[in-house]
This record gives structure tokens, C-alpha cells and sequence, in this order.
């Protein structure tokens, strides 16, 4: 049996939009993958408790490190004017987070885990500030007691 010409045309159109769908299909995936995203804040934690709460001011122009486990090199973005960071397009796996003030002071290391599940976390790092300027003087009482020789 012989096909007819626009037969064949229309089978070969077809074929051709499947492989098109197909190798968007890939590509969505990919973005998908690579769709994850790590935000939060970064807070002065004047009691020590590690949560934020009033009166303990968020972190302007703070710089929060993220880097992903196994890789030598963090990528490095700023808290807005209001103590915020988000950090985009990140692909699955396990980060490991913290922030510095402008002063130095660091926040504790905080693991976040990406996945097909949880492709978005949200992580609070608290900065625990050194309010003495740095330097602490403690005074104890002493005696001074002369060497003697003999």
C-alpha cells in the first residue's frame, strides 16, 4: 500500500513536535532542579536565646555566606536595608549558612537542605554582638607580696 504525500507530512510534523515536547520536558526539569531558594534574616541577639524577638534589630547590609556542601567556594549575598538575604536558583542538596555584621561578628553555621520535597528553606542567623568594645577588663582582688632572699 502506498501512502499518500500529506499522510506522510502530517506523521513527520507530528514526530517532530513530540521530540520538541520531549526536549522541553528535559529542560523543565532542569530549571526545576536548579529552581530551589534559601531566605531569611539576620538579628542582633541581645539575649542569647538564638530566636528573634522584640527589640533585637535585624542586620542591614549584612553579608550571608551559602555555601553548598563540597564545594571550596560560598556564594556571598547582603541583607536589604531591612536585615532580609534571599539567594535564588540553587540547585538540590545540602548548604551550609551564616552571616557577619560589619563589625566581624559572625552567626553560628546553620545546615539547609534543598530536595524535590523542600526546594525552598527559610533560616533565621542570629548574631551575637560583643557590646564591651571588644575588650573586657576583670578586676579580682590581689596581694603583692615582696620576694625576699635570704
Amino acid at each position: 500500500m502506498k501512502w499518500p504525500k500529506r499522510v506522510i507530512a502530517i506523521g513527520i510534523i507530528q514526530l517532530i513536535a513530540l521530540v520538541l515536547l520531549g526536549v522541553a520536558a528535559l529542560a523543565a526539569g532542569e530549571e526545576a532542579e536548579a529552581g530551589g531558594y534559601i531566605s531569611g534574616s539576620v538579628f542582633y541577639d541581645l539575649d542569647g536565646d538564638g530566636q528573634a524577638r522584640v527589640g533585637e534589630p535585624n542586620v542591614s547590609n549584612a553579608t550571608v555566606f551559602i555555601q553548598r556542601e563540597g564545594e571550596d567556594e560560598a556564594l556571598v549575598v547582603s541583607t536589604d536595608a531591612a536585615g532580609f538575604f534571599v539567594a535564588r536558583n540553587l540547585s538540590y542538596g545540602v548548604y551550609f549558612v551564616w552571616a557577619q555584621d560589619g563589625e566581624s561578628n559572625l552567626s553560628a553555621v546553620q545546615s539547609v537542605t534543598l530536595d524535590e520535597v523542600n526546594g525552598a528553606s527559610t533560616v533565621d542567623l542570629p548574631i551575637s554582638r560583643n557590646t564591651s568594645g571588644g575588650t573586657q577588663i576583670r578586676i579580682t582582688n590581689s596581694i603583692f607580696l615582696p620576694l625576699v632572699n635570704r
